[in-house]
């Protein structure tokens, strides 16, 4: 009868670090697939939020809405991405209920490409209709509340801080428009 050893050789130390090498190799492959720019042509670089806010509240699907304490969530049919934010809306969705937000969806159309370059995205608007924000819900593939740019945004505009800020220099699961 043939016993097996439990010694450990070199070709298992081989094998063992070929398959962690691989394995590393392969997600970083697959993430950086699927990261995007938010803003890859730099459209928003330098944009002054009160011009955007202006050219903002002129498109169709706004005309008409009140933007005192609004958050506008802009998504695009089609988009994969949207998937992963539905909770991160969501959540924000329940947590504007309770401040006294009001919530707006729209699609992204021909009008917007210039000043939407990615969803999902999200605008928040102030009692005075001033951008607090504008940007992705946050970086990183989920889209999630862990690493959100909007919860910051709204804890500090509670606190009585207001930002008016464009983000437009990261990294995450965007849908280019």
């Amino acid at each position: 009868m043939h016993v097996s050893s439990s010694k450990v050789t070199p070709t298992h130390y081989v094998i063992c670090g070929t398959w962690l090498v691989l394995t590393i190799a392969a997600a970083i492959y697959f993430i950086s697939g699927r990261l995007a720019d938010f803003d890859p042509e730099q459209r928003l670089t330098g944009a002054d939020p009160i011009s955007f806010m202006q050219k903002i509240s002129e498109i169709d699907q706004l005309k008409g809405h009140d933007l005192n304490d609004t958050i506008v969530h802009f998504t695009s049919k089609n988009c994969s991405c949207t998937q992963y934010s539905d909770n991160h809306k969501g959540e924000i969705n329940q947590r504007a209920d309770v401040e006294g937000f009001n919530v707006i969806n729209v699609v992204v159309s021909e009008e917007l490409v210039a000043l939407v370059p990615s969803t999902p995205a999200i605008l928040i608007t102030n009692k005075q209709r001033e951008l607090l924000y504008f940007g992705p819900y946050s970086a990183g593939l989920a889209c999630s509340a862990s690493n959100g740019y909007v919860e910051t945004v709204l804890g500090n505009y509670t606190k009585g801080y207001s930002s008016s800020l464009i983000v437009n220099d990261t990294n995450g699961c965007y849908c280019a428009v």
